[in-house]
């Protein structure tokens, strides 16, 4: 997703857009930072409004469902613009009436991945508006997903299963392991420096400590004001790396420097193996492929340590216990079913399917829907429906197809975690179990397609004035039906027990998919 941005050079002038319009509109290019394209946006709210409304009309690929969902664009455009403009003769614009606007004005659209976000000049605060997020804090589940908590401990408590587990989100974890744990890293460099500094005889090598350990909290402190602002980055881990580097000489506890790759490639992973020969796995993230394709891998962590690559290896491990358990019951008849666990999974890698329920298929692609592409300027131009292929293994590896093969969604399942129940809808031995999915199933790919797509990113977020991380690729399912802003439907809904999880550390979305697979209803 971080390939260069392809340039689009496309001066011919576009006539009648839309009946909104008096004048002609030129194709902009708002793939990147073009100061052409969003100068109006720079200092004028309707000229935001025009900016975005314009770039979404051209660049959005899903105005057919739209208009079946009965959103007229063209209404938006003379109900909306006049209440921007309104906010050009105010001399105070609180983001809060921007964010009022921005929200009328884009939460009918459904896509799912949608995000915009404005920077408002008079504030100089960036205001964010997703229609799906809009959308979802209205369904009847949303409590269930924020209390969300499972684990696998207390049937491992009860000799139901073994499980196994790994974790490469060190990024955060380790961060706040090293700021905000008692006893080491920076806590235990705050105690250490008060402790000295109360001393009235400190030796030289105690001063010169001292000096180092008020150097080293003055940093630290500096850089988690920068994460409480703007959250963790590449470039916030750069700094703390740098900080944990230069002062080495202190010998911290446990302070360990941390791989930026962690930062966009950390997951978690879950295996377990029941006693009765059901096998299970959860992952947080859609990054797979990063650890188990040598190619990607050798991209990312070609270079790391041996402490990143240990945690990278752990990855492998808890991956090929799953696929080797499979593998093993099944060529012994013992294997009874399996389960992956794809809840609150925000999405990924699509070549991660491989390594899913992709290597329990045959090899050469498995069809869950179709796709399409936007392919010209105008607001219908669509490519045609073209088979939507996900990846299965090449590598030898049995074909599970006649035990029940189960995957658990709920509301913060999203993007690869909805195409990994819709294959599984596709499956003749699958069945999706829990709650109904995001809704965000269109898929997103670099803006290096931009100029033959006529879609993808708008704008670059807290640069250009307006930016939209908009999609790419329109998915839908066997039936050509879009199911954006909708979500998946599981075969058997449960709902997650949060009262149940807390008193006995049972599951109930999980006990269900063990109850279909064992009485195979």
């Amino acid at each position: 997703m971080k390939n260069r941005i392809i340039t689009i050079l496309a001066l011919a002038m576009m006539l009648g857009v839309t009946s909104c319009h008096e004048e002609a509109d030129v194709q902009m290019n708002y793939s990147q930072n073009d100061k052409v394209s969003f100068l109006e946006a720079y200092d004028s709210y309707a000229g935001k409004f025009r900016v975005l409304w314009n770039a979404i009309n051209i660049n959005y690929g899903l105005w057919d469902y739209e208009a079946d969902c009965g959103v007229d664009w063209d209404d938006v455009y003379k109900e909306m613009l006049p209440k921007f403009q309104e906010l050009d003769s105010l001399d105070q614009v609180p983001d809060t009436l921007l964010q009022r606007l921005l929200n009328e004005m884009i939460e009918p659209l459904h896509d799912g991945h949608m995000t915009v976000t404005v920077i408002n000049h008079k504030t100089n605060t960036p205001v964010l508006v997703s229609p799906s997020a809009l959308r979802n804090v209205q369904r009847a589940d949303v409590e269930e997903v924020r209390s969300f908590e499972t684990s696998l401990k207390a049937y491992a408590e009860n000799k139901e299963l073994s499980d196994y587990k790994a974790e490469t989100t060190m990024a955060i974890d380790l961060f706040y392991s090293m700021n905000y744990t008692e006893g080491i890293g920076f806590q235990w460099a705050k105690a250490k420096a008060e402790e000295l500094s109360v001393k009235s005889d400190l030796t030289a090598k105690e001063a010169t400590t001292l000096v180092g350990l008020k150097g080293f909290l003055a940093e630290m402190t500096s850089i988690q004001n920068y994460v409480k602002q703007g959250g963790i980055n590449k470039e916030i881990i750069d700094a703390y790396n740098n900080v944990v580097l230069k002062y080495t000489y202190l010998n911290i506890p446990f302070l360990e420097s941390i791989d930026p790759e962690f930062v966009d490639s950390g997951v978690r992973v879950t295996f377990g193996q029941f006693n009765d020969g059901i096998v299970y796995f959860s992952t947080n993230h859609f990054r797979l492929s990063a650890y188990l394709d040598s190619s990607f891998f050798n991209e990312k962590f070609g270079s790391a340590d041996t402490h990143t690559l240990a945690q990278a290896d752990m990855i492998k491990t808890v991956w090929s216990s799953w696929f080797n358990a499979i593998q093993r019951l099944y060529k012994a008849g013992k294997l009874k079913g399996v389960i992956v666990d794809v809840r609150n999974n925000g999405g990924g890698y699509q070549s991660d399917t491989r390594y899913l329920l992709g290597c329990l298929q045959p090899a050469g692609g498995f069809q869950i829907g179709y796709s399409r592409f936007k392919r010209g300027l105008g607001r219908y131009d669509y490519s045609p429906m073209m088979p939507n292929i996900m990846l299965t293994m090449d590598e030898e590896h049995v074909i599970v197809n006649d035990v029940p093969v189960v995957v658990l969604t709920n509301l913060n399942s999203v993007s690869m975690s909805e195409m990994t129940a819709l294959t599984c809808k596709q499956m003749p031995n699958g069945c999706v179990i829990g709650r109904r999915s995001w809704g965000g199933v269109c898929g997103l790919t670099s803006n290096d397609s931009f100029s033959t797509d006529y879609a993808g990113k708008i704008g670059i977020e807290g640069v250009t004035p307006v930016a939209v991380y908009l999609p790419t690729q329109c998915n839908f399912d066997m039936n050509k039906k879009s199911m954006e802003g909708i979500g998946v439907e599981p075969d058997i809904e449960v709902a997650y027990d949060r009262k149940k999880f807390t008193s006995t550390g049972y599951d109930s979305q999980l006990d269900r998919a063990l109850e279909y697979i064992r009485s195979k209803n």
